[in-house]
C-alpha cells in the first residue's frame, strides 16, 4: 500500500449506501430498524460502517429497502440522489417495472408536460409536433400537448 493511498472500508461504503437507500424511501433509522428486525442502535452502527451485518440481515435490509442485495454493493455513484422526489420517481418506475419503451414515453409525456426540450438523441431532436408552426414536442399521435387535446375534444364533439 504507498502511503497517502486511502480506500474506504467496504463497511464504510456499504453503511453509506444503506443510508443513502433509506433515505430515498424517507424511512428513518426507526422505521428502517422495525422493517429490518434490528435494534436501532445496530442501524445506526450499520450505517457508520462500525458493525458487519450477517447474510440473513443483508437479505432483510435489501427487502426493507426494496431493492436487490446486489445494489447495496454496486459500486460507483447511487443513482439515488439526495432529492426525496427523484428517489420516488425511481421507487415508481422500479415498482411499476417499466420497460425501456415504457420508461421512454412516460420522459415524453413529462418533457411535453413541462414544456422542457428534450435532449438530442444521437444529434437529432426529438418528434416535433405536426401542427405546421408547433415546435413543441410530441405527445400522442404526432402532436404536442395543447394540440393533441385539441384535437381529441374535437373528436369526441364530433362523435358526441
Amino acid at each position: 500500500m504507498s502511503e497517502g493511498w486511502r480506500d474506504e472500508s467496504p463497511l464504510l461504503t456499504l453503511g453509506g449506501r444503506v443510508r443513502r437507500l433509506r433515505e430515498g424511501l424517507r424511512l428513518t433509522q426507526e422505521e428502517f430498524a422495525r422493517r429490518c428486525g434490528i435494534s436501532v442502535s445496530f442501524a445506526s452502527l450499520l450505517e457508520r460502517g462500525e458493525r458487519s451485518p450477517s447474510y440473513d440481515t443483508l437479505l432483510t435490509i435489501g427487502r426493507a429497502l426494496e431493492v436487490p442485495v446486489s445494489e447495496l454493493f454496486r459500486e460507483g455513484p447511487a443513482p439515488e440522489t439526495s432529492e426525496p422526489s427523484h428517489a420516488r420517481l425511481i421507487e415508481f418506475a422500479r415498482r411499476a417495472h417499466l420497460s425501456r419503451q415504457q420508461l421512454d414515453r412516460w420522459i415524453a409525456v413529462g418533457h411535453a408536460m413541462f414544456g422542457i426540450e428534450p435532449a438530442r438523441e444521437g444529434g437529432d431532436l426529438a418528434a416535433r409536433c405536426a401542427v405546421e408552426g408547433c415546435d413543441r414536442p410530441v405527445l400522442a399521435r404526432g402532436l404536442c400537448a395543447p394540440h393533441y387535446h385539441r384535437d381529441r375534444r374535437a373528436r369526441l364533439q364530433q362523435d358526441g
